[in-house]
C-alpha cells in the first residue's frame, strides 16, 4: 500500500511553502549542475504546491514545465500562484503517479521528496527514465530522515523521527530510501548517477520549525495507527516548538541525496 502520510489540502500547501523556501537554494544548484537550460521541456513529479515547477518554468522558458500531483487542492492553489506571477509556460495536471507513463516525452524528468513514499521506487525510476528523451536528464532529490539530530538531545525530535519512520513504513514507504538511490538507479537500468549529498544545519530561522510542521502534519495518522498517543505527540510538538526558538540548540536536518544521469543522444 502506498499512502502519502503528510497532510494535504490547503494546510499541507502552507507547509510546502516553507519547505520550498528552505530547500530551493540547494535545488537550484542541483538543476544548474544537471544542465537545466532554456528550451528544455520538463516534468516535475509529485509537484505539491508547484513552487519548484514554477521556478523551473522560469529557467527553461519558453519551453513548458509540467507539474503532476494527486492533490487537487494544492494544484488549484499552484495554478492561482502561477497566474498571479505571470508564469505562462507552466501547467499542472492531477494524476496518481502510479498511472503516469509517458515515453520519451521530456528533456528533463524530475522528482523531489517523492520516492520515499512509494513501495516500488525502482519501478517509478524505470518509468521516469523511459520518459527522458535522447540527450535528456533524470534528476531526483530525496531525504534520508536518519540524518535528523540535535545537540543538546531532544525527546521531541526523537519521537518525531521514530514515529515518522514507522508511519511511512506502514504506508508502504521508506524513510531512509534516499541513501539507496544510487543502487536503485543501476537496478532500474539508468546506470551510474552523479551524486551529491547536502545536510542542512540550523541554529535559528524558519527552517528550524520543519520537525514541528512535519510532526503536526502527520500527527493524526500517527495517533490513528497507535504509533504514539495523542498526549505523547502533543508533548513532542511543544518540545519541538521550544527547540525551534532555542538559539543555543544545534539542529541537523535530513541528508538530502541529489542524483542525476543524462541519457545518450
Amino acid at each position: 500500500m502506498d499512502r502519502y502520510v503528510i497532510r494535504g489540502g490547503e494546510r499541507g500547501y502552507q507547509r510546502l511553502q516553507l519547505l520550498a523556501r528552505e530547500r530551493w537554494p540547494g535545488t537550484a544548484a542541483l538543476l544548474g549542475r544537471a544542465g537545466l537550460a532554456p528550451g528544455m521541456t520538463t516534468v516535475d513529479l509529485g509537484c505539491g504546491g508547484g513552487n519548484v515547477t514554477m521556478e523551473i518554468a522560469r529557467l527553461i522558458a519558453p519551453a513548458l514545465a509540467t507539474g503532476i500531483d494527486m492533490d487537487e487542492v494544492k494544484l488549484a492553489l499552484a495554478r492561482e500562484a502561477a497566474s498571479a506571477e505571470g508564469i505562462a509556460n507552466v501547467e499542472f495536471r492531477a494524476m496518481n503517479l502510479h498511472d503516469w507513463h509517458e515515453a520519451a516525452a521530456y528533456d528533463v524528468v524530475y522528482a523531489r521528496f517523492v520516492l520515499q513514499h512509494l513501495s516500488q521506487p525502482v519501478q517509478m525510476l524505470r518509468r521516469m527514465w523511459e520518459a527522458v528523451r535522447p540527450g535528456g536528464v533524470i534528476i531526483v532529490e530525496d531525504a534520508d530522515f536518519d540524518g535528523w539530530a540535535c545537540y543538546p538531545p531532544s525527546s521531541g525530535l526523537d519521537l518525531f523521527t521514530r514515529t515518522y519512520a514507522e508511519v511511512i513504513r506502514r504506508s508502504g514507504g521508506d524513510h531512509s530510501m534516499a541513501r539507496k538511490l544510487y543502487a536503485y538507479f543501476m537496478e532500474a537500468g539508468i546506470g551510474r548517477a552523479e551524486v551529491q549529498v547536502n545536510q542542512p544545519v540550523y541554529v535559528d530561522g524558519e527552517g528550524k520549525t520543519l520537525p514541528w510542521t512535519t510532526l503536526e502534519a502527520t500527527a493524526d495518522l500517527i495517533v490513528a495507527e497507535s504509533i504514539a498517543s495523542h498526549e505523547d505527540v502533543g508533548g513532542a510538538l511543544r518540545e519541538l516548538k521550544r527547540l525551534a526558538q532555542d538559539q543555543e540548540t544545534l539542529l541537523l536536518g535530513p541528508r538530502i541525496f541529489q542524483l542525476w544521469c543524462r541519457r545518450a543522444k
